[in-house]
């Protein structure tokens, strides 16, 4: 049994911290660093269900959840249905605390080896986040770049997917290996230039979603933030395909002091954070859009650049 300290509180509204930040499933992947993923699958009114793609010694796993909500207490199923390799039960006592219990399932399971420690470094990692000055959301900072182009969904989901076509129309990227499974999940290394020149080994999770998104979590981040997730995403559209960077940061309250002072704010970091990652990710755009493009005109080289439009 592990006890993570709360504050007392009752109601939606006033839900502890660690109540509130076990409920909201979508955002574990900012505060938990085995989460890369979470897609919310179903919902009803005491009920919810969850694709979680989770990190540990290596391996990248789909499991499923299953978040069952009473006014008394919570219980996370982890696994698959009717078969849950690990159970996890909370509820808030008379002090405020939440008692979390990890109930390995009967019998013998080979995925409760692999999940049990996921979740319990899940747990305790959200508890830490729990405790953040204010509320962990206040910590969030999400921004969207979008690019239209005239190429097609096929041809920017292709760029976007094979990172081999990066270094070399990507200035900021100098050299890129991963390893794809036959579930699209991508475990990469990427060696960034910095504007000074120096160079940067950043490994990060990838996974492709479909034939039009990408999701990402680095595994290092700058000391100015705890977690970083990008997504890349298109959309067909009558006459047109738009390409969409989406970033979502979580700050970490001592990285911002260590890089901007004593009086960091959090408007400061996140106008900072937008500089520096913003034009990657625009960079990342607008070579996705000339790749499709090229591509395009190849198939007709009749087509003009005025025909296929800059914007």
């Amino acid at each position: 049994m592990t006890v993570l300290p709360s504050d007392a509180g009752s109601g939606k509204s006033g839900a502890p911290p660690v109540d509130r930040i076990l409920a909201e499933v979508r955002s574990w992947p900012l505060f938990a660093g085995p989460v890369i993923h979470a897609r919310a699958l179903t919902a009803t009114d005491d009920i919810e269900t969850f694709e979680l793609w989770l990190e540990h010694d290596g391996s990248v796993r789909s499991v499923g959840l299953e978040r069952r909500a009473t006014d008394e207490s919570t219980t996370l199923v982890f696994g698959v249905p009717d078969a849950a390799t690990t159970v996890v039960r909370y509820r808030g006592d008379t002090t405020g605390a939440v008692d979390i219990e990890t109930v390995r399932p009967s019998g013998s399971d080979p995925g409760a080896a692999w999940t049990e420690p996921v979740v319990q470094r899940i747990l305790a990692e959200l508890a830490e986040s729990a405790d953040l000055p204010g509320d962990a959301g206040a910590w969030v900072y999400t921004f969207e770049d979008v690019v239209r182009t005239h190429g097609s969904v096929g041809d920017v989901f292709e760029f976007l997917r094979r990172l081999e076509l990066w270094p070399g129309s990507l200035a900021h990227v100098h050299e890129v290996s991963y390893d794809e499974d036959d579930d699209g999940v991508q475990t990469v290394w990427t060696t960034v230039l910095g504007d000074d020149g120096t160079r940067h080994r950043i490994p990060s999770i990838r996974i492709c979603l479909g034939r039009t998104r990408v999701v990402y979590k680095p595994r290092t981040v700058p000391p100015i933030a705890r977690a970083h997730l990008g997504q890349w995403s298109v959309q067909q559209h009558a006459d047109s395909v738009t390409i969409t960077g989406r970033h979502t940061i979580a700050l970490d309250p001592a990285g911002m002091r260590q890089v901007l002072g004593a009086g960091a704010t959090v408007e400061a970091a996140t106008r900072l954070v937008r500089s520096a990652l913003g034009k990657h990710s625009l960079d990342t755009l607008e070579a996705a859009k000339s790749f499709a493009e090229n591509r395009l005109r190849s198939h007709d080289p009749a087509l003009s650049w005025d025909r296929l439009g800059t914007s």
